[in-house]
């Protein structure tokens, strides 16, 4: 239900330090925030220091980390490559996230993740698709998706309603959000 993005810097010596952001990964949505609001090497090394995102604020104080928000503490360190090929070797294959965005030389870049159909790749294919990384653009190329409006409603902010909505109809049973199972109202009571 979510578009699934990896946030990434490239520090001086080439080493890459990275973090999961679980919604609104979207070029118009964490693409956005990243280039109007991150825009320094030290906006965006702090971003990271704060390990994994579930949603992505326009501050710190307004993004929501796994480890200080949720108290998940294999979320808390962000994830270490020795450089830039090493990253996208990491990613390969991976289905679940579709963005990649990279704070280097001073400004941000995207990868997004594609998939060549099983109808191209013939009938000797086991694979339903292949998936694959297009190369890095400077997110500032994006104008159309920085120049869209908010509508107000984000991936993150729907399954919050969607999680309140369950809490209500269904009081007295565990949900999982985001692999966090959340107290139930006989649970916090």
């Amino acid at each position: 239900m979510s578009t699934r993005s990896i946030i990434a810097v490239e520090k001086g010596n080439k080493e890459i330090i990275s973090v999961y952001c679980h919604s609104d990964g979207y070029i118009s949505g964490v693409g956005k925030t990243l280039f109007k609001n991150y825009n320094t090497y030290e906006k965006a090394k702090e971003l990271i220091r704060g390990g994994g995102i579930s949603s992505l604020g326009s501050t710190l104080n307004d993004t929501s980390f796994y480890f200080r928000d949720w108290g998940r503490k294999d979320d808390k360190e962000p994830t270490k490559y020795n450089n830039e090929f090493c990253l996208m070797y990491e990613l390969t294959g991976s289905t679940m996230i579709e963005y990649l965005y990279l704070y280097k030389n001073f400004d941000w870049y995207v990868s997004q993740s594609k998939y060549i159909d099983k109808k191209i790749l013939g009938k000797n294919a086991y694979d339903i698709s292949v998936a694959y990384w297009t190369n890095f653009k400077k997110v500032s190329l994006y104008k159309k998706e920085l120049s869209e409006k908010n509508n107000g409603l984000s991936e993150a902010k729907m399954i919050g309603q969607i999680s309140g909505m369950l809490k209500n109809n269904f009081p007295n049973s565990t949900q999982i959000i985001q692999g966090s199972v959340m107290p139930t109202k006989k649970q916090v009571n």
